[in-house]
């Protein structure tokens, strides 16, 4: 779903850290989590937490006050980025984030904001944009410099992200995604830090495009370290949806990704809950009722947890949307709820942090669920919210997924920084 940059916020958060002294260097002796989080003899049947914030990783307070009213800290924040932008800016939302012992995971969107409803995809594979990889890669490259050799830390780059709906440019087009996705892993194998990163394939919890197998988009074993899913309780506030349980929500896409790719760990990369209090908002195109005021999002948030543990054992990152857009997903800020049963959930050995990873050497004994595929349910649901979404004029399904983002207006210029 989701966020498109927060450039307004990055202005403000980019001004102030300009104008510490030092606030954005990252030390020569500075050291960052080594250990890939991909590591499945350390990882083994645990979970890591993780979470999109607000302000993309440019504000350290906002990762460390998440952090302070969590029992456990975060191990992958989410930063949303587009092809106007490269390591002049992630540089410091990566630094940002490293520091606070966490990976970050780029949501790298194959658009840029004076083309808005253009696809980058066919002139990536056909080299147009490798100039601009090329000074993405030698940036990163130059970041990397700065830790200790022992040290250097991960990203994860989850590239096109949700491309089986047709809400993004890049959407729907399967051949293009595989093109273009090998094109730029190539580039980063042949400068040689593609130890460094870790590519994250992503698909919508439902298919909302002309192809309805999601799996025609996979580039390959080869290409791909995780395979992840987004999806979210919408509650009752859109007229095609309704309160939906994490089964409901994901057990479908679940079941797809551990039959056709079976050897790869799964992230949930996007999900969340809305608020029972929510009421629909016709402004956001919301024309539900108040029907799931009885329900509860704590209980939603401990159900999530139990049954991940007990009957998703192939997911190994969990990364949640923490950020009040269209609807209240967060679960700290004012008026939201489920933060205590997120805490009581993770207090669990299931859920683990990276620094915990990262020190742990004694092989953990495999869970009783190891074997375990779950019931798929749910899949009416989902279908019914797909054929209502077809049924929609394109823009309309657009400005229903975008109209949470910041306006074209203050999309059109990135701030600038200085090196």
């Amino acid at each position: 779903m989701k966020s498109w940059l927060m450039l307004t916020a990055c202005v403000m958060v980019c001004a102030f850290l300009l104008g510490c002294n030092g606030g954005t260097s990252v030390s020569s002796g500075a050291e960052a989590p080594f250990v890939s989080a991909y590591s499945v003899d350390k990882i083994q049947d645990r979970v890591l937490l993780g979470a999109y914030l607000d302000q993309d990783g440019w504000d350290e307070q906002i990762i460390d006050i998440f952090n302070e009213k969590l029992h456990k800290p975060i191990s992958v924040i989410n930063v949303f980025s587009s092809f106007d932008m490269d390591w002049t800016y992630l540089k410091y939302q990566s630094s940002n984030v490293v520091s606070r012992q966490a990976i970050p995971m780029i949501t790298w969107m194959p658009t840029v904001n004076k083309r808005p409803d253009d696809s980058l995809l066919s002139e990536i594979s056909d080299g147009a944009w490798d100039d601009y990889l090329y000074e993405w890669i030698n940036g990163f490259r130059l970041w990397l410099a700065n830790y200790d050799a022992n040290y250097q830390p991960k990203v994860m780059i989850r590239f096109a992200h949700e491309f089986n709906s047709d809400w993004f440019p890049w959407s729907n087009q399967p051949d293009e995604l595989i093109k273009a996705w090998r094109h730029i892993h190539q580039r980063f194998v042949a400068a040689g830090v593609a130890k460094h990163v870790e590519w994250v394939w992503n698909v919508n919890n439902v298919d909302v495009d002309d192809y309805n197998d999601f799996s025609v988009y996979y580039p390959g074993d080869d290409v791909v370290d995780w395979v992840s899913i987004d999806g979210y309780n919408w509650g009752s506030n859109y007229h095609y949806t309704r309160w939906k349980s994490f089964d409901e929500t994901f057990s479908q896409s679940y079941v797809k990704l551990v039959t056709d790719f079976p050897d790869k760990p799964i992230m949930i990369a996007e999900v969340s809950s809305t608020e029972p209090a929510d009421l629909p908002n016709e402004a956001q195109g919301q024309y539900g009722d108040d029907s799931d005021i009885y329900e509860s999002k704590a209980a939603w948030v401990n159900d999530m947890l139990v049954t991940i543990e007990n009957n998703y054992p192939a997911i190994k990152a969990l990364v949640w949307f923490n950020s009040n857009k269209e609807l209240n997903w967060a679960l700290d800020a004012e008026h939201n709820t489920g933060l205590g049963a997120f805490n009581a959930g993770i207090e669990r050995a299931h859920y683990t942090t990276l620094d915990e990873v990262s020190s742990t050497t004694v092989k953990r004994p495999a869970s009783p669920a190891a074997n375990v595929i779950p019931e798929v349910v749910g899949s009416e649901l989902l279908q019914q919210e797909a054929d209502y979404l077809r049924m929609l004029p394109r823009q309309q399904r657009q400005h229903l997924r975008q109209s949470r983002f910041a306006s074209k207006e203050a999309l059109l210029s990135v701030p600038s920084v200085d090196d």
